[in-house]
């Protein structure tokens, strides 16, 4: 093992790597589909939002909320964006981007906004080490579930 693998039994070590300022949190597929449904409802084209799986997940400044609904389309209903503005920014990785250490805001342009506050940052690692655990127990439970044999119906 060398000394840039991260040991995941090690949780001390595993945590305080996960929220490492140096990191960057990709797009995912979903992260992805999430940020492709919301500039869908826009009427011009957001920098900030990842178009590719090599893009970096940037956390909105605050009040982007407002800034979305005076670029939403003229189609575009206020619950619609609502629910694609929550998808994508309920998403792990929006919220794992906001959890790490030194992390920032940023401008629809793309431009630098102002740090996460300390209290959104905690918020965030609370979250996603929720959603960790959530999925470390299911895997679990998957495991100790004997798995059914099918039966032949004879048709």
């Amino acid at each position: 093992m060398t000394g840039t693998e991260v040991k995941v039994s090690d949780k001390r070590k595993f945590s305080s790597n996960l929220w490492s300022a140096e990191r960057k949190i990709l797009a995912r597929a979903f992260e992805l589909k999430a940020a492709q449904e919301l500039q869908s409802l826009l009427r011009e084209k957001i920098a900030v939002l990842p178009e590719t799986s090599s893009d970096q997940i940037k956390p909105f400044q605050i009040g982007a909320h407002d800034l979305f609904r005076v670029s939403a389309l003229a189609t575009t209903s206020l619950a619609d964006l609502k629910v694609a503005l929550r998808r994508y920014t309920s998403a792990t990785g929006y919220q794992m981007a906001i959890g790490l250490d030194e992390s920032v805001r940023y401008r629809l342009d793309g431009s630098v906004d102002a740090p996460v506050s300390e209290d959104n940052r905690e918020h965030a690692r609370t979250i996603v080490k929720r959603r960790f655990a959530k999925m470390r127990q299911s895997q679990a439970g998957a495991k100790d579930t004997p798995v059914r044999e099918r039966t032949n119906s004879g048709t």
